[in-house]
């Protein structure tokens, strides 16, 4: 595996943008707990309503200050930082509920960390948990962050990357039902997938990612036996991609495919389903 140099500048400390999540969850005390934490060395900022963070500082974190600013220019090291939103009053949610507000917010957090990396306020951002159900709510219809962020940056084309052992996972659908899912699985969807996991792996500094594809069905289909959608399209997708010079081949069974690639056999696997990639990687 080679490596490619980084050659940004070592010295400069990024500037994130922490998002609260949802406000009655567990986002408050994650982002307190996190940023008290000696090993953060970059400077974040976190998104949200700084009444969530205050009482959570209080009650986890008495020990650091907390500083509210407007602007992001206006960071003060050795505190946590808080980019008020002010949509929630003091008092206004439970914690632990499902709350319409809460949602509103979290999608307001989201929004608003968008809008600064855009503008090159803050160079990324990092997202704590939000409850789909509040969010839903609240009128904002997303499956998640990824669809939110895709949809605000004009992104057609995307997928979440998850990394795990140098192991890069990308998936070809996720937050859908498991028979929506099937249907979902066409040529086209998994081309755009490996392609967008081929990229990612390479923007990471691996020189010719060498990428697999998990089967749809068990054991691959099993030439035809248990399904044809690997013949009919994922060989396809794999075809179309090795043709354009990706180093890509499969489709392998979805319950092998990952002890091979942390084993060092793959970098990357482009995982049909949610609960392939996701029950191997967490």
């Amino acid at each position: 595996m080679k490596h490619s140099q980084n050659n940004q500048n070592i010295s400069y400390v990024p500037i994130l943008g922490l998002t609260l999540g949802d406000p009655a969850g567990i986002g408050p005390e994650i982002a307190c707990k996190a940023l008290a934490d000696k090993r953060v060395q970059s400077r974040v900022i976190i998104i949200g309503d700084a009444t969530a963070i205050e009482d959570a500082c209080r009650h986890y974190t008495p020990a650091m200050d907390v500083h509210v600013l407007f602007d992001c220019s206006d960071f003060q090291n050795n505190k946590i930082n808080v980019l008020d939103m002010a949509i929630l009053k003091p008092g206004s949610f439970e914690p632990g509920k499902v709350q319409k507000s809460c949602g509103f917010a979290s999608f307001k957090y989201i929004e608003k960390s968008i809008e600064l990396a855009l503008a090159k306020k803050i160079d990324a951002v990092v997202t704590n948990p939000i409850n789909k159900e509040a969010m839903h709510l609240a009128g904002f219809d997303y499956p998640g962050h990824t669809e939110i962020f895709a949809e605000r940056c004009g992104i057609k084309d995307f997928s979440m990357l998850f990394l795990l052992k140098n192991v890069g996972v990308a998936h070809v659908t996720t937050h859908c039902s498991l028979r929506n899912a099937i249907k979902l699985v066409k040529t086209d969807r998994v081309v755009a997938t490996i392609k967008l996991l081929n990229t990612a792996m390479t923007e990471l500094g691996i020189t010719q990612p060498r990428l697999a594809v998990g089967g749809l069905n068990p054991h691959a289909g099993e030439n035809g036996l248990f399904g044809d959608e690997e013949i009919n399209e994922i060989i396809p997708a794999i075809d179309i991609c090795q043709k354009a010079g990706i180093n890509v081949s499969g489709p392998y069974p979805p319950d092998t495919i990952f002890m091979r690639a942390f084993k060092g056999e793959f970098d990357g696997i482009a995982a049909m389903l949610h609960d392939h990639g996701f029950v191997a990687l967490k």
